[in-house]
């Protein structure tokens, strides 16, 4: 399908993922045998890339890979996403990510080695902004390095921000301006992590201080610390979601949406956040009109359309691959609607 809208950045990781299959994830001590493995293609910001792109958008990934990782920008050239901005190093190794897949729990547990992601500079990337403007978009997440100055330089340019803070580390929000961001889409786990930064003595944030808190009490005090954002997605897993949007830019109180989950098989869940990512963000992009504010409608659908995109990603093995394009999720709402 050709893409359409605004054009939407993604700087972020490109990994090489080695899965292993387990009877559950190991605990510290333990040797445990894998019944398989495999190699496939991953990096959030890939698999958001990838996910855009079978959704439709206008998609352009920047960012580093090795030389043994070219294969992976391939495959997502495939996937309709527009690689002109990755660089390829001469020297330092593509990133990778060590994944456990339970069979007990279908959960995953993953170890990062940033590699290539970890040597991105603000240099290169005012070089890739250059080339976007106001009524662009920016996706950007925590696997990179310069990614609170690149994030101010794309600001400045006047593109819309999309963060997702992931994975969630205790000096997160001393190293990006989160004040610029849009729109800010993390799960349970980051959501309280942010909590307990915000509200701590300082220097004394500890993500684990607040892991009884909830994303329904999270929701008030980042929203208002974050007073210029315009939504807040905190995803629960298998509980679904909820978020605030501000509909209206001189709205004091943000408007709540709740979804549970789409029901379906589970087989992995490694990706469906990033699937979720990519398909909320291009049905936004899809309707954007220049000056005007999206409507509870049009949040509603486009939260509708990533949750349908998610649940068929966990009913797929792997994390790039599980990503559906677009006319299988069009297919799955429609069918939904039928049995409604």
């Amino acid at each position: 399908m050709d893409a359409v809208g605004p054009k939407v950045l993604v700087y972020g990781s490109i990994n090489i993922d080695d899965f292993y299959v387990v009877p559950h994830i190991v605990r510290s001590g333990e040797t445990i045998s894998s019944s398989s493995y495999t190699v496939s293609a991953g990096g959030k910001g890939a698999n958001q890339s990838v996910a855009l792109g079978r959704a439709g958008a206008n998609v352009y990934h920047a960012g580093k890979v090795g030389k043994d990782g070219e294969w992976v920008t391939d495959l997502m050239q495939k996937a309709g996403v527009d690689t002109t901005y990755v660089k390829v190093a001469d020297k330092e190794a593509t990133g990778r990510a060590i994944i456990q897949l339970s069979q007990e729990s279908h959960d995953n547990s993953i170890v990062l080695f940033p590699g290539t992601n970890h040597t991105v500079t603000l240099e290169e990337a005012h070089h890739v902004l250059k080339n976007f403007s106001k009524g662009d978009w920016i996706v950007m997440q925590n696997e990179m390095s310069s990614g609170g100055k690149i994030m101010e330089a794309a600001k400045e340019k006047g593109l819309t921000i999309c963060f997702n803070p992931s994975p969630i580390t205790p000096d997160l929000p001393k190293q990006y301006p989160l004040h610029l961001v849009d729109y800010l889409i993390i799960n349970e786990i980051e959501a309280q992590g942010l909590y307990s930064y915000l509200t701590a003595p300082k220097g004394d944030a500890d993500a684990n201080a607040s892991s009884h808190i909830t994303a329904s009490e999270s929701l008030p005090i980042l929203e208002k610390e974050y007073t210029q954002i315009s939504g807040i997605i905190i995803t629960l897993g298998g509980d679904g979601l909820v978020a605030h949007f501000r509909i209206h830019e001189e709205d004091d109180t943000m408007s709540e949406f709740r979804m549970g989950v789409v029901k379906g098989n589970v087989v992995n869940t490694t990706g469906a956040g990033d699937t979720f990512s990519g398909y909320f963000i291009a049905n936004l992009v899809r309707n954007q009109r220049a000056d005007k504010r999206f409507s509870k409608e049009q949040f509603r659908a486009a939260l509708e359309e990533a949750s349908h995109a998610a649940c068929l990603a966990v009913g797929r093995e792997g994390a790039m691959d599980s990503i559906p394009i677009k006319a299988d999720v069009d297919e799955a709402m429609r069918v939904k609607e039928k049995l409604e």
